[in-house]
């Protein structure tokens, strides 16, 4: 190991990137010619010199490469450590390892607006999965169906009847197989003609792509032959 018999430079209001580099520009050194000489590389004595801990190894890597470049340097290795401490750690009674706090706390810092920038990212496609699935849903779905008149399980002498009703705007409406033609608020009405007896009435109302919605009515209409019957 190459060392120096100058005297130590050691200044307690420097902090220990101003050391190290100080100490190797009184030695007129290049970065590049001491990263050569020991074997470390010029990446790391950089992020030494600037106090960039992030860009340093955790571990026991990061702190043998800081005690090689202070004793090459011919700094005190031991004050310089303690001083490297109290610039970046709080005590630590259970021994962590040199720069594993601060590494973790750059890193979080670094890696928070990530997160936030992935979690809007996650919340805006979950939103469009759910805006789509809603519009989905509603042109799948079947469309609402109200008839007016005439009343269910309706007894008539009369030979006609208007049915009336309301669609959900924008469907197609027929009644018994015949398309009739809606409002714009969905409204619809048609006479109907009417045979003696049992008459089943079909209003059907559907969408291009959706399902369809059925409403029947069952008239009785009476002739002459059942006008007694109650």
């Amino acid at each position: 190991m190459v060392s120096f018999t100058s005297n130590k430079i050691f200044l307690d209001s420097e902090t220990v990137a101003e050391q190290l580099r100080s100490a190797r520009q009184v030695r007129e050194l290049k970065l590049t010619e001491v990263a050569k000489r020991l074997k470390i590389s010029l990446k790391y004595l950089e992020a030494l010199e600037k106090g960039q801990l992030e860009k340093l190894p955790q571990g026991v890597y990061g702190k043998n490469f800081l005690r090689e470049y202070a004793i090459f340097l011919d700094l005190d290795e031991k004050e310089l450590m303690k001083v490297f401490e109290r610039e970046n750690f709080a005590p630590a009674a259970s021994g962590e390892e040199l720069f594993c706090q601060h590494a973790s706390k750059s890193h979080y810092f670094l890696t928070l607006p990530r997160i936030i920038k992935n979690s809007l990212i996650a919340g805006l496609i979950v939103l469009c999965f759910l805006y789509l699935g809603r519009r989905l849903e509603m042109i799948v779905a079947a469309p609402s169906l109200v008839v007016t008149s005439p009343q269910e399980n309706l007894i008539t002498t009369d030979k006609t009847i208007k049915l009336s009703g309301t669609a959900e705007a924008e469907t197609e409406v027929d009644i018994n197989g015949e398309s009739i033609l809606s409002d714009s608020n969905g409204n619809f009405s048609k006479q109907i003609d009417l045979k003696d007896g049992v008459n089943l009435i079909t209003v059907t109302a559907k969408k291009k792509y959706g399902r369809e919605s059925t409403i029947q009515r069952q008239i009785l209409v009476k002739g002459d032959n059942n006008s007694n019957i109650n």
